[in-house]
């Protein structure tokens, strides 16, 4: 299909395969692996550790699914919050560790735009934490690349997040909806994300002999699709030796604005015609993929136990001017001796205040 895709092998930054790399696109919930780099290298500046709290507040309890759930006032690890925010995409979360992270999720969103600025994502902009929909959110393939290799590189002990397939909170497991996990041979992970505007869209990567590509695919038509699509460019990138220098493929002149998809995805006879199954259950017949064999126990993830201190940015939220009571003016009044009459200034000397005497005991009368 036309839509925009890339193929790179990260040695060498060389690209094997591309189309539309750098048109405009909304990110869905690959918008989170920007909220994951965010975070990754607020606990390499020791601004937070990976036990500090993140809470839920009222904002990020009515945020649109997909949610944990999670009560207000519940806190949780920040590296528990981080595994959530990967595999099961919870958006809930993602604002709760923006706010908990940078006071605001404004905040937040300004540094996700300082990162991508300084990683040199030109056609990107973020709205939000958690990828929901925002006509002035959107990324490019392109940049996709640039900032997953940025995750990958810099961050290599946070690997393992992006390679879990399940998670289990209490009695439930929540699976990634990247179907290539437990389904394609060296697959290492990443993200998928899925709006009705954005289509079904995944960073994927994988590696086999010690060679390492990652394929991004914007605006697929169905999780199906979607994993196929992935898993053919990887095969295909293995199966290639050389490429050209991502910097090789040239620019547009201007932006290419993004696509709604939501009139081609979102009616109910599109809805019908698609096989969009929960990942855990998917039955994928696909010569490119496959049957699912699980290869991991699920990975426990559990409110509390954190034991760092929190962030700046919410200790100063939690600070409230508005709500701290202001001294009030004493009111103007004379000092006065012990006959009534004022005394004057000279008189406020502490030696000059007269004292009173205690009364002496009253003798009984017979």
């Amino acid at each position: 299909p036309d839509i925009p895709y890339v193929l790179v092998d990260t040695a060498g930054n060389r690209v094997l395969a591309a189309n539309r790399i750098d048109d405009r696109w909304h990110p869905a919930s690959l918008t989170k692996l920007m909220t994951a780099y965010v975070t990754f290298r607020a606990i390499e500046q020791g601004e937070i550790s990976p036990g500090s709290p993140v809470t839920v507040t009222a904002t990020a309890l009515n945020v649109p699914p997909s949610r944990m759930g999670y009560p207000k006032g519940t806190t949780l690890r920040f590296d528990t919050a981080l595994q959530i925010l990967i595999v099961k995409s919870a958006n809930d979360i993602a604002v709760a560790v923006a706010e908990s992270l940078a006071g605001t999720t404004e905040a937040f969103v300004a540094r996700m735009n300082g990162e991508a600025k300084r990683l040199g994502l030109e056609n990107t902009r973020f709205v939000n934490p958690n990828g929901l929909h925002d006509t002035g959110q959107y990324v490019s393939a392109r940049d996709m690349v640039i900032l997953s290799s940025a995750i990958w590189n810099e961050f290599p002990q946070y690997r393992e997040l992006f390679e879990t397939p399940t998670i289990k909170a209490g009695d439930r497991l929540h699976t990634s909806y990247n179907l290539l996990l437990e389904r394609f041979d060296g697959t290492t992970g990443m993200k998928t994300g899925f709006l009705c505007a954005s289509g079904y869209n995944i960073v994927a990567s994988a590696e086999r002999n010690g060679r390492r590509l990652v394929a991004v695919v914007l605006g697929a038509s169905s999780q199906t699709e979607r994993a196929e699509l992935a898993a053919r460019l990887l095969l295909r990138g293995f199966a290639t030796p050389e490429g050209r220098p991502m910097a090789a493929i040239a620019r547009p002149g201007a932006p290419v604005k993004p696509v709604n998809l939501r009139p081609v995805l979102c009616t109910e006879k599109a809805r019908q015609g698609r096989y969009d199954p929960a990942s855990e259950t998917a039955v994928i017949k696909s010569k490119w993929l496959h049957p699912r064999q699980v290869t991991r126990m699920p990975v426990i993830v559990a409110t509390g136990g954190t034991d760092g201190d929190p962030s700046p940015a919410w200790l100063a939220r939690a600070f409230i001017p508005s709500r701290v009571p202001l001294p009030v003016r004493r009111p103007e009044y004379s000092v006065v001796g012990v006959d009534g009459e004022a005394l004057d200034s000279d008189a406020l000397l502490r030696g000059s205040i007269p004292v009173p005497v205690r009364r002496p005991a009253a003798s009984a009368v017979q």
